[in-house]
C-alpha cells in the first residue's frame, strides 16, 4: 500500500505544480532496457518508460542492464541497474519506471529486504546504498578500502528470516555480512577467486551459497562457519568447463534446488549440490553462452534460458525446448518471471562483444 501511495504522488504532482505534465515518449529507435511477455515469450513488448516532470527524454531504451530482480513480496515491484543511468524502479510491472542514485556510478548488485516494504540495498564500487524508504532517500557505507580499483561489490543478499543480515560478495574473493542491516561489517570467508553470486535458501537461512567466477559453487549449511564446494572433480571430468560460471538460481519448486550455467551447459540439483543431473539442450555442450535462465515456481518442468540471440523454453524438464528470437539485438542478460502469472517473463537487455 506504501509504494502504490508513493506511485500515486508521481503521478498526481504534476497537477499539483499547476502546467507541469508528465510526457512520456517513445522513441522506438533503440533495443535496450527492458521488455515484458504475456506469453511466455512468443510476444514482447519494450517497457523502459520513465515517469518526469516536463518535457524531458522519457525512456532508458538505450541502457545496459547491469541487475534487474523483483520485490519478493510485491511481484509488481522491479528493480534493475545501469552502467551510467543509476538505478530504475517501477511498482507497476513496468508500466512506467522512476529513476534514482544517478550520477552515482555503475551498479553492480541490488538486493531487497524479503519482509520490510522499501528496503532497498545497491552496491556500487565498494560501497552499498541503503534505502528504507521506497528509494527516495539514500545512505552508503564502505565496505572496504584496497586501492584495487576493480575491487568491486558483486553481490548482495539478505537473510529471509533475520533481515538486518546482509551479505556482499566481491571482487577480491571475500564475503562479508553486516548483522545489523547495513551499518557495520565483518568476513565471513576469502575465496580463492572472485565472489559473483550469493544465493539463500529461502527454507532454511543457514544454507547459502557462494558462486565464484572459475572455481566453483560453495555451500555452507551453518550460517559460513564451514564450506564445501558442490562441483566435485568427478563432475568436472564428466562435464568440461563446469567450472566456467555463467549464472546460477534458486530452484523455487525444490525445498534445496539449484539450476546453473556453466560454459559446459545447464545443471539441476534437488539436493543442494549432492547429485547433479545434466540437461540435454540443443547446442551441443560447451558451444553456447548462457546468460540468463528461469524457473516457472508454478511448474518445475517449465525452464526458460537465454543467450545473445534467442530465448530456449522447455515445459517438459529439458527432454524438447522451444526457441524464439529475442525482441532485441542485445543479449537476454536478466529472466524473471512474474510468480502470481508465469506466463509474464521480464527480459533485461545487455550488449556483449
Amino acid at each position: 500500500m506504501k509504494k502504490f501511495f508513493i506511485l500515486l504522488l508521481f503521478l498526481t504532482l504534476p497537477l499539483l505544480l499547476g502546467g507541469c505534465f508528465i510526457s512520456i515518449k517513445t522513441s522506438g529507435s533503440t533495443d535496450g532496457g527492458v521488455f515484458k511477455t504475456f506469453n511466455k515469450g512468443e510476444d514482447w513488448e519494450q517497457r523502459s518508460l520513465v515517469y518526469r516532470l516536463g518535457d524531458l527524454v522519457e525512456n532508458f531504451n538505450d541502457v545496459d542492464v547491469t541487475v534487474m530482480l523483483m520485490d519478493p513480496q510485491d511481484s509488481q515491484a522491479l528493480y534493475l541497474g545501469t552502467v551510467d543511468q543509476g538505478l530504475y524502479y517501477t511498482f507497476n510491472g513496468a508500466t512506467g519506471w522512476h529513476q534514482t542514485l544517478e550520477g552515482n556510478g555503475k551498479i553492480n548488485a541490488i538486493a531487497v529486504s524479503p519482509k520490510e516494504t522499501c528496503i532497498v540495498y545497491a552496491a556500487i564500487g565498494n560501497r552499498v546504498y541503503k534505502t528504507s524508504d521506497c528509494n527516495r532517500h539514500w545512505q552508503y557505507k564502505l565496505i572496504e578500502t584496497r586501492s584495487d580499483p576493480n575491487n568491486i561489490i558483486n553481490s548482495l543478499a539478505v537473510d529471509p528470516f533475520y533481515t538486518n543480515r546482509v551479505y556482499a560478495g566481491t571482487s577480491g574473493n571475500g564475503l562479508f555480512i553486516s548483522d545489523d542491516a547495513g551499518y557495520s561489517w565483518r568476513a565471513v570467508n576469502y575465496f580463492n577467486d572472485q565472489v559473483v553470486k550469493i544465493l539463500i535458501n529461502p527454507n532454511n537461512s543457514a544454507i547459502i551459497y557462494a558462486a565464484t567466477a572459475g572455481q566453483g559453487i560453495y555451500r555452507t549449511a551453518n550460517g559460513g562457519a564451514d564450506w564445501q564446494m558442490i562441483l566435485s572433480r568427478e563432475l568436472q571430468e564428466q562435464y568440461g568447463n563446469l567450472l566456467a560460471y555463467r549464472d546460477l538460481i534458486l530452484d523455487p519448486t525444490k525445498d534445496d534446488g539449484l539450476l546453473y550455467a556453466s560454459q559446459y551447459g545447464l545443471l539441476r540439483t534437488a539436493d543442494g549440490g549432492n547429485s547433479w543431473t545434466a540437461l540435454k539442450l540443443l547446442t551441443p555442450p560447451s558451444t553456447t553462452y548462457i546468460y540468463s535462465l528461469a524457473i516457472n515456481p508454478l511448474n518445475e518442468q517449465e525452464i526458460f534460458y537465454g543467450i545473445a540471440n534467442a530465448l530456449y523454453r522447455t515445459e517438459d524438464g529439458g527432454a524438447n525446448w522451444i526457441t524464439r528470437n529475442l525482441p532485441t539485438a542485445r543479449a537476454a542478460r536478466f529472466l524473471l518471471i512474474d510468480p502470481d502469472n508465469p506466463h509474464t517473463v521480464y527480459l533485461g537487455a545487455k550488449r556483449v562483444k
